[in-house]
């Protein structure tokens, strides 16, 4: 979404963070006002908001006005959605069937639209052409980073999983210059271990991609590509089930690449399997 794309840009003069900060805390005064009201309602400068404009690769104040207008209406049930307390005392069992599909859909379209498509393609290149694909996760997101892997090997590319950095082997990657692309996972960007990870893979060129909730995070400005995950503010217990599942559906768009990259070889490995299968 535009307000997401506003809210990730990481290049902005003082007068644009004030920009930002209006329109977030006014979320409605952007649908009426012009850009002359804009400027004075920011105390700055109609020429600071078309720069503004010009960094999100819009044309001017028209085309953001009329893109932030139509994903309004989603944009503001989606926050309320998955800012609001989800259960309490009360639930019954036939709420919280209703409401847990609910969270996940919107937690996904969330994320969907906060996707950057130029580096949605990047990544997804780098990795055809990668000879291995390694997985740096944490406690839960280790877990998580083994259904991955197994989901990348699927569709026939190589994939490891870490739950510390290994200097030497990254070190081996260098020397050897295997074609690597690691996957960075962290809900908050602040692991330790996988800071450490994505520091020395940085230092020997190795190409990186950072999954994760806070575009500001030590690790989403340390490694080579990020993408951002919808955040859950509310229901601790639900953070992480969120986050698996927007994680799991950047994944399949990957995944769903390469099985058009390598769709031969798959058809060919799953219809011996089918074969193996129906001869026991």
């Amino acid at each position: 979404m535009i307000i997401d794309k506003i809210n990730e840009l990481s290049n902005l003069t003082a007068q644009e963070m004030a920009i930002r900060e209006y329109i977030n805390a006014n979320p409605k005064a952007l649908l009426n006002l012009s850009i002359t009201d804009l400027a004075q309602e920011s105390f700055t400068s109609t020429s600071t908001v078309i720069r503004l404009c010009k960094k999100l690769d819009l044309k001017g104040y028209g085309e953001l006005r009329y893109i932030y207008a139509s994903e309004f209406a989603i944009m503001q049930s989606q926050r309320i959605l998955l800012k609001q307390k989800l259960f309490d005392e009360s639930s019954s069992i036939d709420e919280i069937v209703e409401m847990i599909p609910q969270l996940y859909r919107n937690a996904v379209e969330h994320t969907r639209t906060m996707i950057d498509r130029n580096t949605l393609i990047r990544i997804t290149n780098l990795i055809k052409r990668a000879s291995r694909v390694e997985i740096y996760g944490d406690g839960v997101n280790y877990d998580l980073a083994k259904t991955m892997a197994y989901r990348f090997e699927a569709v026939n590319k190589d994939c490891f999983v870490y739950s510390a950095s290994h200097w030497e082997h990254i070190e081996y990657l260098r020397q050897n210059r295997t074609k690597t692309v690691a996957i960075l996972l962290s809900h908050t960007g602040k692991n330790p271990m996988v800071l450490h990870a994505a520091n020395e893979l940085k230092g020997q060129s190795i190409h990186t991609l950072a999954i994760t909730c806070d575009c500001d995070s030590k690790l989403a400005k340390m490694a080579e590509n990020h993408i951002r995950i919808v955040d859950l503010y509310d229901e601790l217990e639900f953070k992480t089930a969120v986050f698996m599942t927007c994680v799991n559906y950047i994944v399949d768009i990957i995944v769903g690449s390469l099985l058009v990259h390598h769709h031969d070889d798959v058809v060919n490995v799953f219809a011996t399997l089918k074969g193996r299968r129906e001869k026991w």
